[in-house]
């Protein structure tokens, strides 16, 4: 069996993801090739676009991740790696799915398989939060083995939770303040539970009355405990939440809203 390092990409979609790994990035242009002639396109994550795969303090996640394939001489097999690190070599995070391939003719087929990602196992620390590259890897009809290595990238986050937004005092007299506030909390790979979300910016949002847009009031960091608090002057009677938009690392997430009368 003869071994290949490079394949020919060609023409790959944006990767995609339901619970959260994502599509970043395409093959770099005049990526190196060989004279191999298998082919991968169409990389998919999870056959949907948000950009993440959310996994829990203690739950895994499975998700799939495909491609179409073809080489003269016909797809035996395909599977792909996620790896975390500078390199494949001293990776310090890799997630492996072999897949199934269905014929689409002699020299191409779809090949999709599952792969899990689990804090029990294999996402044990929160430092694996972050870009992932992904590598798929196909056997030929003939036995040669050729690895995709265009610049396939994924990303894993960790999900964020907001509690519900508390404003007091209720009622309240107009002109006066109101204290709003509401804790943010992340999932911990390492503990297994859930950790304050530490110095990251919310936004405090308000809507008058029971309907319309929320508007952005006001830009806080959350405490050492997670606490995103500040105080308003009572203007009418409305909502007030907070919106946390999400980092590279983190999933974004909306607080439930606490109307508030004002007499």
């Amino acid at each position: 069996m003869r071994r290949r390092a490079t394949a020919v990409i060609a023409g790959a979609a944006a990767f995609s993801a339901v619970l959260a790994v994502a599509a970043l990035a395409v093959p770099a242009a005049g990526a190196d090739q060989d004279e191999s002639g298998t082919k991968f396109w169409n990389i998919d994550v999870n056959h949907d676009r948000d950009y993440t795969v959310g996994v829990e303090a203690a739950k895994k996640k499975v998700f799939s991740v495909s491609a179409t394939v073809s080489d003269p001489s016909g797809v035996r097999s395909v599977s792909y790696e996620l790896w975390h690190g500078a390199d494949r070599a001293t990776a310090d995070g890799v997630l492996v799915g072999s897949s199934h391939c269905v014929p689409l003719n002699e020299t191409t087929s779809f090949c999709e398989a599952m792969v899990t990602a689990d804090p029990n196992t294999n996402l044990r620390s929160n430092a694996l939060a972050g870009v992932w590259t992904i590598t798929p890897v196909a056997t030929d009809g003939a036995g040669n083995v050729t690895r995709g290595d265009g610049a396939y990238l994924a990303r894993i986050k960790r999900p964020t939770y907001m509690t519900q937004t508390v404003a007091t005092p209720q009622p309240v007299t107009k002109g006066k303040d109101l204290t709003v506030k509401a804790r943010m909390t992340v999932a911990s790979w390492q503990t297994h539970q859930n950790a304050p979300l530490i110095g990251h910016q919310v936004l405090l949002q308000y809507r008058k009355g029971t309907s319309g847009p929320f508007v952005t009031l006001k830009k806080l960091k959350t405490d050492r405990n997670g606490w995103a608090t500040t105080t308003v002057k009572a203007t009418a009677d409305g909502a007030y939440r907070y919106d946390f938009a999400g980092t590279s690392l983190t999933v974004a997430t909306t607080g439930s809203a606490d109307y508030v009368d004002v007499k």
